[in-house]
This record gives structure tokens, sequence and C-alpha cells, in this order.
């Protein structure tokens, strides 16, 4: 039996019909094509460092569907070389204001030469304290329900420490003014402050799109970690103190007492 030529064509206008429809309904002029299939295309390093700081919200969609871990392996490295260059400017000023002329100078050329050491430390202690903090909170968050991948906390908790290189302009001023001008401490102490913050909330932020949590799950994911190693602490020093109380007060030790 043949078909129905007819019958096809109505079937296409009807499908036109519902695509006209669906296009005058979103206001969008043009076909919109969806493929399921397709990957989102990774961020460029201007376009994350822009977002992570202006458009946080955005952007940490886009690291959940395609985790940018080269990138963020680039910022963790930059941030901890220029932590440890004005951690070396903020030594030296020190060590100027507290001895004189001709003993700093030999004190300088030790510091310069355990530099490059210092900074290798630092790096390494940074690559660890990111896959540590990575590696807690991905666990925390999947004991709370989460969905996400370890790739994609792994990069969100590495970009959210971005807005630590706002704070280059006031340790700059702090080097430069020394640690006497308590205006300029108190104004170090309160950015301090606000990037810390702004950073937790960065994490929080990052843990709710990463692993598809509400914001109060992903604020609960963030202080696990803190309220567990309070509660070691806690039982730490319950445990020493009965130890302590049981042992008897008149017992004599050869050697000590």
């Amino acid at each position: 039996m043949s078909e129905d030529p007819g019958l096809d064509r109505d079937q296409n206008l009807v499908v036109q019909d519902e695509s006209l429809e669906a296009r005058i309904a979103t206001g969008s002029p043009e076909p919109v094509e969806y493929n399921l299939d397709s990957q989102v295309p990774p961020l460029g390093f201007l376009e994350i460092v822009y977002g992570v700081l202006f458009e946080p919200v955005k952007t940490m969609k886009r690291v959940a569907e395609n985790p940018p871990l080269v990138m963020a392996l680039v910022i963790v490295t930059i941030l901890s070389l220029l932590s440890t260059l004005m951690g070396y400017l903020a030594f030296s000023r020190v060590l100027s204001q507290s001895y004189d002329a001709g003993s700093i100078t030999q004190l300088f050329q030790g510091v310069r030469a355990l530099v490059p050491i210092g900074a290798c430390i630092a790096l390494v202690f940074s690559f660890i304290k990111w896959f540590a903090c990575s590696a807690v909170l991905h666990l925390a968050a999947d004991l709370l329900g989460g969905q996400g991948r370890a790739r994609g906390v792994f990069a969100a908790t590495g970009l959210a420490g971005l807005p630590y290189i706002l704070l280059i302009p006031f340790q700059f001023l702090g080097y430069w003014y020394g640690i006497g001008n308590y205006a300029v401490t108190a104004l170090l102490l309160l950015a301090v402050l606000a990037v810390g913050i702004w950073r937790c909330g960065l994490l929080v932020l990052g843990i709710r799109e990463v692993h598809g949590l509400s914001t109060g799950r992903s604020v609960l994911v963030f202080f696990i970690p803190f309220l567990a190693l309070f509660l070691f602490f806690v039982l730490l020093i319950t445990a020493l103190a009965v130890m302590v109380a049981a042992f008897p007060s008149s017992t004599n030790i050869p050697g000590y007492f």
C-alpha cells in the first residue's frame, strides 16, 4: 500500500507550527537546536578570572559541567608563588626594621638562597592542601546526597581561591609602610577577612553547583570538616583529662618523683 503524501505534508506542517510556537514563546527568532551529546566548551583563563570574581553563579555552573582542571592548576600555582613572593617581601621588611645595615646584608644573602626552596615547599603544600580540602568536601557532599564528580569539586575548590589575588595591593601597602603603621595593618586585616568570607561563599556555591545540593546543605557540607575537627579535639582533650584524673596521684615513678 502506498503512503499518502498528503498525510506526510500535514504532519510536517504540524511540526513546523509547534516549532514556531516554541520560538515565539521563548522569544527566539531562529530555530533552537538541542544536542544532548554536545559538551560545554571549556573556559579560558581570562573567562575564569573574570567569571569567578564577577559572575560566580554562571561560572560555577560551567565549571560543574566541564571542570577546567588545567586552568585550576595554573591558578593555584600562580597564587602560591605570589603568596611566597609577598611573604619574602614582608620578611625582608621586618629584617630591615630589626637589624642594622651591616648585619642585614648577610641575612639577606642567606634568605635569598632559601627562597627557591621555600617556594617549592609552599607550592607542594598548596597542592596537598588543595587535594585534601577537595577530597573532604566531596566526601561530605556525597554523604549528604550529592551527585557531583570529584573533578568538579577539585576544580571549584582551586578556583575559589582567586579572590586572594586582590590582597596583593593591600600586602604591598603593608610592605611599603611597614608593620608599625596601625591604619595599614587594620586595613590589611579587614581585607584578609573580606577575602576569606568571599572564598567561603565561592566554595559553598561551587559545592552547590557541582553536586546539585541546596544552599543549606552546601553550607553544611562546608562546615562538616570544621565540626569534625572540633569534635576530634574535644574527644582528645576529654580522653586526656580522663586519663589524668584516673592516674593515681600517689604513684611514685622511680627517677622522676
